[in-house]
């Protein structure tokens, strides 16, 4: 006797793809949609049934591309500004380069798609084995081993969720596990809707068991550290181009522009400032290190400015420069007042097409298409950087530059290396021309703070200028952006000895359990019946 499926079976599931897509981008800021995410998740998990009701190698790739296509589309259209700012190119040849990144950028939904096919094909699996276990191990290790230019993870799609998103308290990789873990159940409970409600039951306990664990991290008490007080500059500096390095005009008035806000910040701050913190390329290609090498990047207008501010308000500063030292820098610099000596934190996550042109050695005519690339080095692992406050206090804080927010494994590294009171991230995302980009890199610092358990500020050239607490929320309002603004913020800082479990053991736990949960399923599942023999079959 055949039964029919609670969810209708559609003719050509591809299609699909579209609302999917389009579900992911309001997942993600500016919209922050949380049930966009988990009907995004859910409908992909249909998707992937269907994929393997088919067991078609060419239906599994067209899959692939397009999602990635429809993905960059809808959630990342904004690196086509980028593009065309970085490689000096027209319309044509800009979107030509975007088109290609767009083909392979979201590669890591293959290894769901692919993953499930394989193992479908060769065993029969049960649907509740398939949903509950190798789904979201799946997802996990698509997080795992897809190293991407913008890295996203599954997780990224519930961090508007304040109760959901305390999961990433164990990683964002458990985040998103734990949500295709239950968009899987409510899948598998829509499908067994006909056994009545108490068929619920068990599949709602571990869920129960999620929600318990996210409220009691919610409800945590944090020990604090002292208070201290940022003035945080956004002086809305254009994006540097080549050219603009030339204009001896123009730098001059971006040296003095960013002068002037540093002033009137120290001028109107409503108490005495424990640091003043200038975001990356305020004052682009120039630095403040000597040296004899031609390539050196010093400026003495700049080791003005800086020794004046720090002057003027009696505060140490955090500011960004280029710096040459063995190689082109990108640096966070901590200036002292007093002694006015200089701490730096070179940058060790570099941005490809943007800090350095990866292939260039074999292929030095890809300078031509992106002649804005620089020729920066990376950094090694160092301490984290300490100032005295006005009341006497040693604070100390873990420095990003940018793009380093966006990993989770070297921001976990970092603070390991030398456990910080907050993190601190300069960065610059003008070259991207995007409220919708600047949102979601901003993002990526509400589950970085969560991770550690610090707070995370982020100073930003053209905004978003922000805070986020230890439980990811807004610490600030937010400043406006593409303008000229001043952020001040009261920071209640955490003791260094804090941490988190994706501190104390970081994401291999959760990988391992992901790897054995496949390869349980696997060797426990009975071969898949031949095709004449599934005649009969009930497929799902």
């Amino acid at each position: 006797m055949r039964k029919r499926s609670k969810i209708p079976e559609i003719k050509h599931p591809l299609l699909l793809l579209f609302p999917i897509a389009i579900l992911f981008a309001l997942a993600l800021e500016p919209f922050g949609f949380t049930s966009a995410g988990f009907l995004c998740v859910f409908l992909l998990l249909y998707f992937t049934k269907q994929l393997t009701i088919n067991s078609s190698w060419k239906k599994t790739f067209v899959g692939t591309i397009l999602f990635s296509s429809l993905v960059t589309l809808t959630s990342f259209y904004w690196i086509w500004n980028a593009i065309r700012n970085i490689s000096g190119q027209g319309i044509v040849v800009s979107s030509f380069l975007f088109l290609i990144y767009a083909l392979i950028s979201f590669y890591k939904i293959g290894i769901v798609f692919f993953g499930s096919v394989f193992l479908t094909k060769y065993k029969s699996i049960k649907d509740s084995h398939y949903f509950l276990f190798v789904l979201p191990s799946l997802f996990l290790i698509s997080d795992w081993l897809s190293p991407m230019v913008f890295p996203v993870y599954w997780g990224d799609l519930f961090r508007n969720q304040i109760l959901w998103r305390q999961m990433a308290r164990f990683g964002i990789e458990v985040l998103g596990f734990v949500s295709v873990f239950s968009a899987s159940l409510l899948y598998l409970m829509l499908l067994k809707s006909t056994k009545g409600a108490k068929s619920y039951l068990p599949y709602l306990f571990p869920i129960f068991c999620f929600f318990s664990i996210n409220l009691y991290f919610l409800a945590e008490t944090i020990p604090q550290g002292p208070t201290i007080h940022l003035a945080l500059l956004q002086p809305n500096t254009t994006y540097a181009r080549r050219e603009i390095q030339e204009n001896q005009n123009q730098m001059t008035q971006t040296i003095q522009s960013v002068y002037d806000i540093g002033l009137e910040a120290i001028r109107n701050s409503p108490k005495p400032i424990d640091l003043l913190v200038m975001p990356e390329s305020s004052i682009p290609f120039l630095g403040t290190l000597d040296s004899k090498d031609p390539n050196s990047t010093y400026s003495k207008s700049f080791v003005d400015i800086t020794t004046s501010l720090v002057r003027m308000g009696n505060t140490p500063l955090a500011f960004n420069e280029l710096v040459w030292d063995q190689g082109s820098r990108n640096s966070l610099t901590l200036l002292h007042p007093i002694t006015l000596t200089s701490e730096r934190r070179y940058k060790q996550r570099l941005l490809p097409f943007g800090e350095y042109l990866p292939g260039e050695t074999e292929f030095p005519w890809l300078r031509s298409i992106f002649p804005e690339t620089s020729h920066h080095i990376p950094g090694k692992l160092t301490d984290a950087l300490g100032f005295q406050t006005k009341t006497g206090d040693t604070v100390t804080f873990s420095p990003l530059i940018c793009y380093e927010v966006l990993y989770p494994d070297l921001v976990r590294k970092i603070v390991n290396h030398s456990p910080s009171e907050f993190i601190l991230n300069l960065t610059n995302d003008s070259w991207f021309e995007s409220l919708t980009e600047t949102k979601q890199h901003a993002g990526a610092g509400r589950l970085r703070s969560i991770e550690t358990g610090r707070p995370v500020v982020r100073v930003a050239v053209t905004g978003l200028t922000t805070a986020f607490d230890p439980w990811g929320r807004e610490m600030m309002g937010d400043l406006q952006t593409f303008q000229k603004a001043i952020g001040y913020l009261d920071l209640p800082t955490i003791t260094k000895e804090r941490t988190t479990p994706y501190l104390q053991f970081g994401p291999t736990p959760w990988r391992i359990m992901a790897l054995f949960l496949i390869f349980f399923v696997f060797f426990r599942s009975p071969p898949q019946l031949l095709p004449h023999k599934k005649k009969n079959e009930i497929e799902i």
